[in-house]
């Protein structure tokens, strides 16, 4: 995932306005595996890099820095509520998870610190909580061409890290239609819409400045089947987005254009031969066709 977050907002103080671009180059490794016919375990690894480049002076809010390594650890226990394989039918799942945080988080209160007049940064790869995850997808086929459906992820922090930040309560939902039966350059084309929604962020019992967000996207992509292979290709345009993309103590004027890209590729391994007393039905009954796809739109929005 490539997003591309071009900034500005007004004076905060002697030097001026600023500008730039906080561009994110995120990838994610996926694992799904059958447990049951009704259960399965996904364990998604996140991690990258992000750039922040500022052509103004430096100075002590922002400047030329990066960030990079290991971002969350995503656990997710779903439940096969129900399914229908072939013909007219709903695909249901109940999800229930954890997220563990890496060591790559800000181990200062930043706000704190631009009061005080010294450097401080606003961003790194993870926020450094512990969240439960709770998730609920829901698919129908119907006699239509279209495939259609959604998702929605409450992600709670359990509290406060060992930094004294906690960040806010997320809602998120993404909705999709699959277009079968048409293609477009030898790909089955679909649709998205995607909202973020977020609570107050915290240091040390004090809400941090201009935090909480609301952020409504659109956008569409394509899906190949290549060798046993899906290859998907999406991009994502803004359309409501209030947020506060660099942070500051300040109410000043801004503005913030978010695009994202993405390429995900998903290949479905067959290993009856290392786990004993599995049978071809059963191994069929694990391969959920569309769990990856609708993650990768959650945790693109998250980012």
């Amino acid at each position: 995932m490539n997003q591309r977050i071009d900034w500005w907002h007004g004076a905060l103080d002697s030097t001026g306005e600023h500008h730039g671009n906080l561009i994110s180059r995120i990838g994610e490794l996926n694992l799904n595996l059958g447990i049951t016919d009704d259960w399965n375990l996904q364990i998604n690894l996140i991690g990258g890099n992000r750039r922040m480049d500022f052509p103004s002076v430096p100075n002590i809010h922002h400047r030329n820095e990066d960030r990079g390594g290991i971002a969350d650890t995503k656990l997710m226990l779903r439940y096969l509520v129900s399914n229908s394989d072939f013909g007219p039918g709903d695909r249901f799942f109940l999800g229930f998870g954890l997220s563990i945080p890496s060591d790559n988080t800000l181990s200062r209160n930043p706000f704190l610190l631009g009061r005080q007049g010294k450097e401080h940064t606003h961003f790194d790869m993870s926020e450094g909580v512990y969240r439960s995850l709770n998730e609920v997808q829901f698919f129908r086929r119907t006699e239509s061409p279209f495939v259609v459906g959604g998702v929605v992820r409450l992600e709670v922090p359990f509290g406060q890290n060992q930094y004294g930040y906690l960040p806010g309560t997320q809602l998120t939902m993404a909705g999709m239609a699959y277009w079968q039966g048409k293609s477009v350059f030898g790909g089955m084309p679909y649709f998205l819409s995607a909202g973020q929604f977020r609570s107050k962020d915290y240091w040390n019992g004090e809400e941090a400045p201009n935090s909480g967000a609301i952020i409504i996207q659109a956008g569409g992509g394509l899906v190949w089947n290549v060798n046993e292979s899906l290859i998907t290709f999406s991009i994502q345009a803004p359309v409501v987005f209030k947020a506060n993309m660099v942070g500051e103590d300040a109410s000043v004027d801004s503005r913030a254009n978010v695009w994202i890209a993405s390429i995900s590729l998903r290949k479905i391994f067959d290993v009856s031969a290392l786990i004993p007393n599995i049978d071809d039905d059963e191994l069929e009954e694990h391969e959920h066709e569309h769990e990856d796809e609708i993650n990768q739109k959650m945790i693109r929005m998250e980012r």
